[in-house]
């Protein structure tokens, strides 16, 4: 069986610690079968799923002679959540989809097209994912007076993004393969 990747940026040390704060304050609300690891905390580009070695390294050959933007400044938050208010899927901290970010999207899906990664139909949606496969609760943010720490905007710089490999019987989960510099 092949591994199975995907592109993505990390949140950096700053917003770990405010959003581990956060996924604190939705444990008393909510039982999630995932949470997310503070370390694995990260902003998905595109996810690739499995891939051959040979494959990966084209791809990669190929990412390598790209320029890309330089380095920027990302709004982290407010938090938001997929599926229904109360029972939510998934609930993640909100990304600005910022013009630098969509463009290393765009580079990165249309090389990926060369070696048969298709572009997704859907909009891209940047999030940080905090939890998901929810079992139990109701989300704060369906209460009348949820805490107003997931109203909450950070800043983040974005210097890198990076290839990981999924180790789905691991924890942290996502291990970095390749770093690309901005």
């Amino acid at each position: 069986m092949s591994a199975h990747y995907f592109f993505g940026i990390k949140a950096s040390t700053h917003i770990q610690k405010y959003l581990k704060e956060w996924q604190e304050i939705l444990s008393k609300s909510m039982d999630y079968k995932v949470w997310t690891d503070p370390e694995d905390l990260h902003i998905t580009i595109k996810f690739l799923g499995g891939c051959s070695d040979e494959i990966m390294k084209a791809y990669l050959n190929e990412l390598k002679k790209q320029e890309w933007p330089e380095s920027f400044f990302l709004k982290v938050g407010p938090a938001g959540y997929f599926g229904q208010l109360v029972k939510p899927r998934v609930f993640h901290a909100e990304v600005e989809n910022e013009t630098s970010l969509q463009i290393m999207k765009d580079q990165i899906d249309r090389t990926g097209e060369k070696f048969g990664f298709k572009k997704e139909n859907r909009k891209f949606n940047p999030h940080i994912t905090l939890a998901k496969k929810n079992a139990e609760g109701c989300s704060p943010l369906a209460k009348e007076a949820y805490s107003r720490v997931f109203d909450e905007e950070y800043s983040m710089r974005v210097e890198h993004f990076y290839l990981f490999r999924i180790h789905p019987d691991q924890n942290p989960k996502y291990e970095v393969v390749k770093k690309f510099d901005l």
